[in-house]
């Protein structure tokens, strides 16, 4: 069996022997022990031969009048013979390859994202000396993070962080200015008013004049906790007015809430696994242990526009998906909770839930569409200040 395998391998040759009396020739061959691995008889004219190279040199040192012609090179020939025949285009393809490795090292564009032209031109300057640019060669991912910390470092009243993002022969920069802290206009003088429409449910004045009472009506920007105080004598001083106000106040929503309910959860479990991407085909390289679900990362380490060729290293996290198909009660209660949930992310002002209800509900194959109105208890005052020429006008018009 082993002989027969490395048999592939050697320099073998097809050949077709054709003459009147082939079976004595056969014979002789046999005779001078010459080596045959496989004869196939055609007619009793003719026979096809498989031998190696070297005995067909043999061969034909005894064909008398028998006519030898080769049929097929096998093993090494092939080979040889393959690559002769198409040299030029294999040539092609190991320059191109060589290319694509080549470029693939190589930085075509370099662009900073923000929209400050300072900021952008401050960054193509650090990164230039630091040899990134167009045409220079890419850094690896720990030169990265040192340049980015010797670039903060160096320009710490500017930028507060930066960070290289390679995509394929592209680097995108990604900054964010540092914002130095601006000195706020201190006032010695306030009032608190209403930032929203609403019906007052509690009003705690602990400093200032409280001009508004629970279960009163208040629109946007009236007065509610007032930074004027009016004395026994009929006068008015300012102070800093402080308390709190909460409001009942109304939302109307509309919210489409799915019907079946896909749930992802991350198993902690992740791996590395290099991908070819060909066409529109996908091959996982040495991926024995495949993922029913996961989600990924990609950096691409090779790609040619050319070929649509891409070598991707993917970080996958494996995820199990759960899928819940709801009623119709499940989904109101579903979509009164996110509801909720989404309004006390966006309004850190809400303290609680007064009501909730469904004004309207209609549905399809894959969702029901709700209309509520929310009834919500908030922290509704704002402070507004009181500027000293506005005191002194007000002190003036009283006396």
């Amino acid at each position: 069996m082993r002989n027969r395998c490395l048999e592939q391998f050697d320099s073998i040759i097809k050949v077709k022997i054709t003459g009147s009396n082939i079976h004595n020739y056969l014979k002789r061959i046999m005779k001078k022990k010459i080596h045959i691995i496989k004869m196939i008889p055609v007619s009793y004219k003719e026979v096809h031969v498989i031998l190696k190279y070297s005995e067909y040199q043999k061969l034909l040192e005894y064909k008398s009048v028998y006519e030898i012609t080769v049929l097929q090179y096998l093993g090494k020939l092939k080979i040889k013979e393959v690559v002769k025949k198409n040299s030029v285009l294999l040539l092609f393809m190991v320059l191109g390859l060589i290319l694509i490795l080549f470029f693939s090292r190589v930085i075509f564009s370099v662009e900073v994202i923000h929209q400050d032209k300072e900021i952008r031109e401050l960054l193509i300057r650090e990164l230039s000396s630091y040899d990134i640019k167009r045409y220079a060669f890419k850094k690896n991912y720990q030169q990265l993070e040192e340049i980015e910390d010797e670039i903060l470092e160096r320009n710490k009243d500017r930028l507060e962080w930066i960070e290289i993002i390679e995509y394929g022969t592209k680097y995108m920069v990604r900054v964010e200015e540092r914002k130095l802290n601006q000195q706020e206009d201190n006032f010695q003088y306030q009032s608190i008013v209403s930032k929203k429409n609403a019906i007052l449910v509690r009003v705690d004045a602990i400093r200032g004049e409280k001009v508004r009472n629970v279960n009163d009506y208040v629109a946007k920007g009236d007065t509610v906790i007032s930074g004027y105080i009016t004395l026994p004598n009929n006068t008015s001083v300012a102070t800093m007015a402080e308390g709190v106000v909460l409001g009942e106040v109304w939302y109307q929503v509309d919210v489409d809430y799915p019907i079946v309910y896909q749930e992802t959860n991350f198993t902690g479990k992740s791996k590395d696994v290099y991908v070819v991407r060909f066409l529109n085909h996908r091959i996982s390289l040495f991926d024995f242990l495949e993922y029913r679900s996961f989600q990924s990362k990609d950096k691409v380490l090779i790609t040619s526009n050319l070929l649509h060729f891409q070598l991707v290293k993917e970080k996958q996290f494996e995820v199990e998906v759960k899928d819940e198909v709801y009623t119709e009660d499940i989904a109101r209660n579903k979509a009164i909770d996110y509801i909720k949930q989404k309004l006390m992310k966006d309004n850190e002002d809400i303290v609680e839930f007064k009501d909730v209800k469904i004004l309207d509900a209609s549905s399809d194959e894959d969702s029901i569409q709700f209309q509520l109105f929310v009834r919500a208890i908030e922290n509704i005052g704002e402070v507004v200040p009181i500027r000293e020429i506005e005191v002194e006008e007000k002190s003036s018009g009283t006396s």
